[in-house]
């Protein structure tokens, strides 16, 4: 039998301790040389585990800017149908010349707000209404799993409309209905690419949740400490080592009485 300087047997008390260790710490794997198969797969589950909160950060960061994108473009649309208004408004021939200033005066304040919007709709210094390239969103921990965010250069695409140079005289309100609807147009394509992109960005943040919980339960029934198997093993083995001491302390008596009956 392996002694200890206690007395007590080598492979009890380090079982002691780990299983003491076990109940402090919460873990029943502490360190490498406890299971290094364990320690692999735990540090296997960590590294996804800390992925997926990247992840998710940055999934979560592409639908702040598809929000903010969805609210521009909300606004871009209040003001292209107000505009439409003003276009229907000014197909009345009994309008004088004074009404006719005023509805432009009206859809030039409009077209000022929608240039404003394209310009303000950021996220992070970057708007998705008025730039072309795309930006890729990495949404797994998984490499080679980017999506990109639908980005439009509206300004252009107004421009090409016609849009910044409606008028709102008698002879131009085909022109400036057509130029608006085609505005319209291009506003509700844009803001179904950003509901679709949101949706599945959503997706994803929930896939990635689920994904951490069940990795984050599986490192758990490796790596945490089951109390109740470890408290019985550390009652099992404080008996044992009671029983060894009262073992040691009897041997010693009896050493003694052999050698008090040698010295007599």
């Amino acid at each position: 039998m392996d002694i200890t300087a206690t007395g007590l047997s080598h492979p009890l008390t380090s079982s002691s301790h780990r299983t003491s260790e076990q109940l402090s710490s919460g873990l029943q794997v502490n360190r490498a040389s406890d299971s290094p198969a364990s320690i692999q797969i735990i540090e296997q589950f960590t590294s996804q585990l800390q992925g997926n909160s990247a992840a998710f950060r940055n999934v979560m960061d592409g639908v702040s800017a598809l929000q903010i994108a969805q609210g521009g473009i909300s606004q871009i649309s209040d003001s292209l149908q107000q505009l439409r208004e003003l276009g229907i408004q000014a197909g009345n021939g009994t309008l004088n010349d004074s009404n006719r200033a005023a509805l432009q005066s009206q859809a030039d304040e409009l077209l000022e707000g929608i240039q404003d919007a394209l310009k303000n709709s950021q996220f992070n210094g970057r708007s998705q209404l008025n730039n072309a390239d795309q930006t890729s969103i990495q949404h797994s921990a998984t490499a080679n799993t980017s999506q990109a965010l639908p980005s439009f250069d509206l300004a252009t695409d107004f421009n090409n409309a016609g849009l910044f140079d409606i008028q709102f005289d008698a002879q131009s309100v085909t022109q400036t209905l057509n130029s608006i609807d085609d505005a319209l147009n291009i506003s509700d394509t844009a803001a179904s690419a950003f509901g679709r992109s949101e949706y599945q960005f959503n997706s994803q943040a929930q896939g990635l949740i689920r994904d951490s919980l069940h990795q984050a339960s599986s490192r758990s029934a490796i790596q945490d400490t089951d109390y109740a198997t470890a408290s019985s093993a550390l009652a099992r083995e404080q008996i044992q080592e009671k029983v060894e001491i009262t073992m040691l302390a009897q041997a010693n008596a009896n050493r003694d009485q052999v050698l008090k009956l040698l010295n007599f």
